[in-house]
């Protein structure tokens, strides 16, 4: 037998074994169009409607296949799955809705501390400032302590008061006869009314120095006291940034103010 005769005859054997195949001799057939191939896909021999069904599938599923959490709700076929509030950090209904969640809330900024309140005074108030400081003061709240103070502001020498204006015109003639002409007649009612005025010195040095000529003279009733003055001080505790609403806009007040202690 000869090399191409052989060849020639293992040809028509393979032809014949690949004909059988695909005619199914062997055991085996290929699939003969869509509709054979889908009919083999869905195996509508197994498949059971309704109850008896789906008891036969969950029987026929794997025991090492864990139930489905209570929490955790079945989703449809093709539906995803919802966000839970540990994935987002909102809650599910919010997510669904899809509202922004809320800012956080800013946190209220601290008041300022009050201010240290400061020991202030004014001191050598005439009656009115006094008054008028005083009533600022109460309507600011601000508790305060008033003090009276007596101060000389002048040396009087003077006789005393001779009791009617012919007595005292009297006096006045007999000083005259002394040489001494420098007299005045008080004429306003009160304790010096009808008193001789004979001088008015600022120091008391200065009016002594008077007296004793006078005496000198003859004058022996003649006498130097103090003319005083009446001058109020205020003490308060306040903030320092309200000294100048408290004290307004009168300079006087605040070159007469000084610090002070408790």
């Amino acid at each position: 037998m000869t090399t191409l005769r052989f060849l020639f005859i293992l040809l028509v054997v393979l032809n014949a074994l690949a004909f059988a195949a695909i005619k199914g001799w062997l055991g085996s057939a290929a699939p003969g169009g869509e509709p054979e191939r889908i009919s083999n896909q869905l195996r509508p021999e197994q498949i059971r409607l309704g109850a008896a069904g789906m008891e036969e599938a969950a029987q026929a599923a794997p025991a090492s296949e864990p139930p489905p959490a209570p929490d955790e709700a079945p989703t449809a076929p093709g539906e995803a799955p919802a966000e839970t509030a540990s994935e987002t950090g909102a809650p599910a209904s919010a997510a669904v809705a899809g509202s922004e969640p809320a800012p956080p809330a800013v946190p209220e900024a601290a008041a300022p501390p009050a201010a240290a309140p400061v020991c202030v005074a004014w001191a050598e108030l005439p009656a009115d400032e006094a008054d008028r400081l005083a009533a600022r003061l109460n309507a600011a709240g601000f508790k305060y302590v008033r003090t009276r103070k007596e101060t000389p502001s002048s040396w009087w020498v003077r006789t005393p008061p001779q009791g009617s204006r012919a007595q005292a015109e009297k006096r006045v003639g007999e000083l005259r006869e002394l040489g001494i002409t420098d007299t005045f007649i008080v004429q306003e009612s009160g304790p010096s009314q009808f008193a001789i005025s004979l001088g008015l010195f600022r120091t008391e040095k200065s009016a002594q120095q008077l007296l004793v000529q006078l005496r000198a003279k003859g004058a022996r009733d003649a006498n130097a006291e103090p003319r005083m003055t009446t001058t109020f001080r205020i003490q308060a505790s306040l903030p320092r940034d309200r000294v100048a609403a408290v004290e307004g806009r009168r300079p006087p007040l605040s070159e007469r103010r000084t610090a002070c202690t408790q």
